[in-house]
């Protein structure tokens, strides 16, 4: 039997839920930052064992309406480093499935920042976070306010490249989001690197995980992208303050988070990243093994799938149409995570 208790699945008609950890099951609240229910220290190495078990992802085709971007990428890249690289492992194929529009610009913008997205979180992801290290993602986040860098880099050119395309694309209000999100997301890998690397086994309490989670997962630009795929521009309908909005972008935030963790974990321990999962966490907490941790985290999914859905509908309820189809590509967004989380472990990227 497992030791760890049910959550309340009743969502319909939910009121906002506007941060990740409000939506923290009532069995995991209040737990102290270092109350361990085990007598020794968890062994990474059991998070190589398990299953996962009631999860089942739709069939997912590409965007049809761009065969060449895989082309896109390959270009972009090779430009930027000055060499030949290729997308071998199509994480392309990843922005494709995500994105339905049917401009070719969009399409392509879409795929510039994304493609910078990924080789950015890489390679902050290696930095040490010594003063130098922390000197370095402070200048990472002046070159991206500014859009402008004369640093040697591949990344510099791909930084200021898609910098000078998403201000093209996007509208006023959504640079300005976009660039307040990325220097936010940049500045999380202060605090998440030495948490990641922990050696001291201090664990966050479930508060502070999704604090951490809901500032350093960059679903906010993800969604900014979704807004210019099907030509939304959340500030003209008076959306960007909207609770529910907001808690339907949460909610979809949370979700991928979660899915990704179910999955990901495994490739998290071979380089030692695997303290920084909900899976650790929840076995340090709770005292349960493995496949009880991740058995609870899929019935959180779940939970979290029909928030999303509930939101979304009442969101289409305000009779806006690029409203309702921005929720489509968003619930549409969350599915291709579910079913391409695999991805995320990326290309071997050159710097």
């Amino acid at each position: 039997m497992s030791k760890i208790g049910k959550i309340d699945t009743i969502v319909t008609g939910r009121k906002p839920i506007l941060k990740m950890a409000d939506s923290i099951p009532d069995i995991f609240k209040g737990k102290p930052p270092t109350g361990a229910n085990r007598s020794t220290i968890i062994d990474v190495n059991e998070l190589l064992n398990y299953e996962v078990r009631g999860l089942v992802s739709d069939s997912i085709l590409r965007n049809p309406n761009h065969p060449e971007s895989t082309d896109w990428t390959n270009k972009l890249l090779s430009e930027a480093y000055g060499r030949p690289v290729w997308d071998t492992n199509d994480i392309t194929c990843f922005i494709d499935m995500c994105y339905t529009t049917v401009n070719k610009k969009v399409a392509f913008v879409i795929n510039y920042w994304t493609i910078f997205a990924f080789m950015m979180d890489d390679y902050m992801d290696q930095i040490v976070m010594d003063d130098a290290g922390k000197q370095q993602i402070c200048e990472w986040q002046q070159k991206y306010r500014t859009g402008k860098s004369d640093g040697k880099l591949g990344l510099d050119r791909l930084l200021v490249r898609t910098l000078e395309m998403n201000r093209q694309y996007l509208s006023p209000d959504q640079y300005d989001r976009h660039v307040r999100e990325v220097v936010e997301w940049m500045g999380t890998y202060l605090t998440v690197n030495p948490t990641k690397y922990n050696t001291d086994h201090q664990m966050l309490t479930y508060e502070q995980f999704w604090i951490q989670r809901e500032k350093d997962n960059a679903g906010g630009l993800v969604f900014i992208f979704s807004e210019l795929s099907v030509g939304l521009d959340a500030i003209e309908h008076g959306l960007t303050t909207d609770p529910i909005w907001l808690s339907f972008n949460t909610a979809a935030a949370k979700q991928s988070i979660l899915v990704n963790d179910v999955y990901s974990v495994k490739s998290e321990v071979p380089k030692g990243q695997a303290k920084y999962n909900y899976q650790y966490l929840i076995m340090w907490h709770e005292g349960c093994s493995v496949q009880e941790a991740v058995d609870h985290i899929v019935s959180e999914i779940h939970f979290q799938w029909e928030l999303v859905l509930d939101f979304g509908e009442q969101l289409k309820e305000y009779g806006i149409p690029v409203l309702s189809a921005y929720v489509d590509e968003v619930v549409h967004e969350v599915k291709v995570i579910a079913l391409k989380t695999a991805l995320l472990d990326h290309i071997t990227r050159p710097l």
